[in-house]
């Protein structure tokens, strides 16, 4: 009697790809999401095709990848560094579907985005950097499909922060790879065992916060549109606006009546709204548990918490006044004279900077930004901040918000942790008598001893965080030294693979003005956003195991011409 073969599992590039094909369904179907904005402006029909193409050809490949490779198979656990392989091609896919509706207006000779700046605009709102060459906002006259493609740029800023991984992983379960895809991408936030439940949680928590923001951005004076995308970004830590001159729109409009508004717009209302947004969107998952279940006590007890909220003090403080020594001169009527306005500032940047939202409450055009914090003032100018406001926004936007929230930058834990361990270390070294001291950290409501592996990885990836910011600082002053100083390319890399959003030189006027090195000073940027989005690690798996692959093949290919050659030689003789 002839028995059946237990069927083969799939395994490797075969199982990649089909996961792929389930993701790229996922990402079709997020790609049509902005269309629901016809309902409300059908004169915007035009770009039906633009986004409904896009989501159908990727619904159609992905369709035909599952069921090719995957459906009705069983399936092998991914194998080392095969979930980062499939973790960079899904971002890579995802970029490129929120680049096309961008490139494909261009082609048809609506927008001025080339390929380049599309990849680059959608690399910064699925990371949710924020930092955009984008022109066509609703407040610019002739703009192109604005209420549209501002949702859509909106939209990639809240997938991105609410966790496009996290998505595919509670579509894939623990069970089938979708916690290590998920642990891939650097997360160690496992609110529940369970994957699935965690997502749902997540998802419910992100809702909520987003549902009160829009609220209080309506009674702020914002039209329902502004308040939905404004709170899908800040509550993401994005940073993209509607309008073009981000939330610095909002000061030109103080107490008019906007159309779709209900209220008197209150700019300072609206920046007290953003604030609280991203703050609440640099905390950690795990701590908004305990935050919304009124356990404040375990909350503000957090080492996290307690280095935030220390930092935020510490360079609000050097902000303030540094900035009012900076302005002294600058504006007449006394030392103090912009005090008010400075320290509003502080505020908002200091904030932003932390948790990388890249909000800006001054003009958005970067010229002015530039000369008003760096390079001097007039007189009747509305700010200047001093070089040593940008120090310290380079320097907080490198820290970046908490770990296990939709913040960028090292993550304060981490930075809490090296500080820890170097002043056990230095107390252990002075003691009288050298004894043990038990690394104690409090953390999501425990105080337990921090381990080694802890603090190494610490250590570890702050040391490549920074050797990162360091290359593609050099990268940029080589690709433009007419344009970039070393302050300026600092603070836009910084920006960038911290996944904040605030510039002092790239944008679209510098791209249209740059067409050689524009586009390279882009592209270098696009990377450091990606790979600080994905905390790096998984990029250098994915190519380590790449490279691993390609390598094995060479040496099948040399030993499988060896042994024809001998065989060759055994037949000849």
């Amino acid at each position: 009697m002839k028995t059946s073969s237990p069927t083969k599992e799939i395994s490797g590039y075969r199982l990649i790809f089909g996961y792929l094909g389930m993701f790229m369904m996922l990402i079709g179907i997020i790609v049509a999401v902005p269309l629901v904005i016809l309902i409300f402006h059908p004169e915007e029909l035009e770009a039906l095709p633009m986004f409904g193409g896009v989501s159908l050809g990727y619904i159609v490949i992905g369709l035909a990848l599952y069921f090719s490779l995957i459906f009705k198979r069983k399936r092998s656990r991914f194998m080392r560094h095969e979930e980062s392989m499939l973790l960079i091609l899904t971002w890579l896919l995802a970029i490129l579907s929120g680049a096309a509706p961008f490139y494909i207006a261009s082609l048809t000779g609506h927008m001025h985005m080339s390929f380049t700046m599309s990849c680059y605009e959608s690399a910064s709102g699925y990371s949710t950097t924020g930092l955009t060459v984008f022109s066509d906002f609703i407040d610019v006259p002739n703009a192109y499909c604005p209420y549209i493609f501002t949702f859509h740029r909106a939209f990639t800023n809240y997938i991105g922060g609410m966790g496009l991984v996290l998505l595919l992983a509670s579509i894939l379960g623990a069970g089938s790879g979708g916690m290590s895809l998920y642990v891939s991408e650097g997360h160690s936030d496992h609110l529940l065992p369970n994957i699935a439940r965690s997502a749902k949680l997540i998802f419910g928590i992100y809702a909520f916060y987003t549902l009160v923001g829009t609220i209080a951005f309506i009674l702020s004076g914002m039209p329902a549109f502004d308040a939905v995308t404004h709170s899908m970004s800040a509550i993401s830590g994005g940073g993209f606006s509607c309008r073009s001159d981000n939330i610095a729109s909002y000061r030109y409009l103080d107490g008019q009546v906007l159309e779709g508004g209900f209220v008197a717009v209150n700019s300072l209302a609206i920046e007290i709204i953003i604030i609280v947004e991203v703050c609440f969107s640099g905390i950690s998952f795990m701590l908004h548990t305990f935050l919304l279940r009124g356990k404040f006590k375990k909350f503000i007890s957090d080492d996290e918490i307690v280095f935030a909220a220390g930092s935020a003090g510490l360079f609000l403080a050097i902000t303030f006044f540094g900035a009012l020594i900076a302005t002294r001169n600058a504006h007449a009527g006394g030392f103090f004279a912009d005090s008010g306005e400075i320290f509003r500032q502080s505020i908002f940047y200091v904030l932003g900077a932390m948790t990388n939202s890249g909000f800006a409450s001054s003009a958005a055009d970067n010229s002015q930004f530039a000369y008003h914090i760096v390079q001097g003032s007039a007189a009747n100018s509305p700010i200047f901040l001093g070089h040593g406001f940008v120090i310290s926004l380079i320097i907080l936007m490198l820290i970046g918000g908490g770990a296990g929230s939709t913040a960028g930058g090292i993550k304060q834990y981490r930075v809490a942790i090296a500080m820890r361990s170097l002043w056990y270390s230095i107390r252990y070294r002075f003691a009288s008598i050298h004894q043990h001291y038990p690394k104690l950290t409090k953390r999501y409501g425990h105080t337990g001893e921090l381990s080694d592996d802890s603090i190494f990885e610490a250590h570890h990836y702050i040391l490549l965080f920074i050797g990162l910011f360091i290359a593609l600082t050099i990268g940029v002053l080589c690709a433009d030294p007419d344009n970039y100083y070393l302050e300026a390319a600092a603070f836009d890399v910084a920006s960038a693979i911290s996944n904040t959003g605030l510039n002092m030189i790239v944008s679209s006027n510098y791209v249209a003005a740059n067409s050689v090195t524009g586009p390279v000073v882009l592209w270098m940027l696009t990377i450091g956003m990606i790979l600080g989005r994905l905390e790096i690690f998984p990029a250098v798996y994915a190519m380590s195991n790449i490279g691993e692959e390609i390598k094995h093949h060479h040496i099948l290919r040399r030993r499988a011409k060896r042994e024809s050659a001998a065989l060759q030689a055994m037949e000849e003789e």
